[in-house]
């Protein structure tokens, strides 16, 4: 009798499994080429500035420091807009407001190739802040509806490893389209802006008619599976009110603020060096604006390894813990490679270096909080805990422009971002640490408040 109810249990686990395999795989097939598609064509509306630091910086005299200011500008955007983004999305669906996001984003890319001076710049770069606000959170988000708790984290993983792709084709894309300078008597900055603009809103269109709001809208899942996962993700167990008790909550659980400190030590680093680096590429290469962009994809080809190496053993040791920690110093030690050496080839390499470290602790960090949250509260916090870290966007790249107009040189600045690294590992360790205690005092009776993915 008891060998026959092993069996049977047995039995019923491998058809779940099989279940779970074949939605994964469909799942993945219909809606993460689509969000990699739309974080491709964000990352370049974002990032592009960096590309075309040098004509701009020429053609409006602009200064290091006020380069900087525009590049991090748009995080203030970001900042007071995106909660409520993410409230809104929760309100009126996944579908319409991550179109609504990418057709706004758009229209202000197109309209920067118009910006005639630095006030104009910077109003520009804060209304592109606004519009992208709750792009990023929501799509995690989104991604709660599709898969179960333990297959998230392979889900950030397919994403994450489409940004820093995202990076080195939207650097050669970029420095193509500068090439375009003198066109119609249009300058090719000119032309960048607007011409990368038009696919944000064309995508966001496409997203109105193909993407579904959740398995429930999902055609082309059967019956079986539609069941299955509304049983297994959040859009089964339904969504608390997106109100301000929910955000309140969010703002006075105590994880929400290590969590805040812990991006914002990661991505000050991150954005710093993503805006500036053909600047530094143009500084240690001597080379042009257009050879620059070239140059500076190599740090984030070298991401994509990074990441897939990472995903990989942290699979296979079951580790997350040491392996962010690890990841975080590396990239602390890049960055000091590159400011301590003379050598353009080997300052280069320490920039892969960083960049395969930071890329590769993000999908390892966005599983922690993603799934200490549940229902409407998650939107929230993911989106309180990503805008309000976000403001390192703004501090990263003024710093690395300070420290360039004061020095005639990018090292001291990159020292600087070295140091947020070491401290973002310090604060990995301690977010698990505090995770853990947390998880232990917590109620089991709800959806865990601190459970799922975690740095075991």
């Amino acid at each position: 009798m008891q060998a026959n109810s092993v069996a049977q249990s047995a039995e019923r686990s491998d058809r779940h499994a099989a279940i779970e395999r074949k939605i994964f795989l469909k799942v993945t097939l219909r809606i993460v080429p689509i969000l990699i598609l739309c974080f491709f064509i964000n990352y370049i509306d974002r990032a592009n500035l960096g590309v075309l630091f040098s004509p701009i910086s020429k053609e409006l005299h602009l200064t290091a420091s006020a380069f900087g200011f525009a590049a991090g500008v748009f995080f203030l955007g970001y900042l007071v807009f995106e909660v409520p983004s993410n409230m809104a999305m929760v309100r009126f669906g996944a579908r319409r407001w991550i179109a609504r996001i990418m057709i706004s984003w758009g229209i202000v890319t197109c309209l920067l190739a118009a910006t005639h001076s630095v006030p104009m710049l910077y109003t520009l770069r804060f209304l592109l802040g606004v519009a992208e606000a709750g792009f990023f959170p929501g799509v995690l988000f989104y991604l709660t509806f599709w898969y179960p708790r333990h297959l998230l984290g392979q889900a950030y993983l397919t994403l994450e490893l489409s940004v820093p792709v995202s990076l080195a084709l939207g650097s050669v894309v970029t420095a193509g389209l500068l090439l375009m300078d003198g066109v119609a008597g249009i300058a090719g900055w000119r032309w960048a802006f607007a011409l990368e603009g038009i696919p944000a809103v064309l995508m966001g269109i496409l997203v109105l008619f193909i993407l579904p709001d959740g398995p429930k809208q999902a055609n082309w899942l059967t019956h079986e599976e539609r069941d299955y996962l509304l049983s297994k993700t959040t859009s089964g167990h339904g969504h608390s009110k997106a109100d301000l008790g929910e955000l309140k909550a969010v703002v006075c659980d105590s994880l929400t603020w290590l969590y805040i400190g812990l991006e914002f030590c990661i991505i000050i680093g991150f954005w710093a060096v993503t805006y500036f680096l053909p600047k530094i590429v143009q500084e240690r290469f001597h080379v042009d604006a257009v050879a620059a962009g070239l140059i500076a994809s190599i740090p984030w080809l070298a991401a994509v390894v990074g990441i897939a190496l990472v995903a990989w053993t942290s699979r296979k040791t079951g580790d997350r813990k040491w392996h962010l920690l690890i990841v975080l110093l590396l990239s602390a030690v890049g960055l000091c490679i590159t400011a301590r050496v003379e050598s353009p080839v080997i300052g280069l390499i320490g920039l892969c270096i960083s960049a395969a470290g930071v890329q590769a602790a993000v999908p390892l960090f966005w599983t922690i909080p993603a799934m200490s949250f549940s229902g409407a509260r998650a939107a929230i916090a993911i989106a309180f805990i990503n805008s309000v870290a976000s403001t390192a966007g703004l501090v990263g790249p003024w710093i690395l422009g300070i420290s360039q107009d004061l020095t005639g040189t990018s090292r001291t600045g990159l020292y600087v971002m070295s140091g947020f690294f070491l401290i973002s590992a310090f604060l990995a360790f301690h977010v698990s640490q505090s995770r853990s205690k947390a998880d232990a005092g917590r109620s089991t009776l709800d959806v865990p408040a601190t459970g799922g993915v975690g740095l075991e």
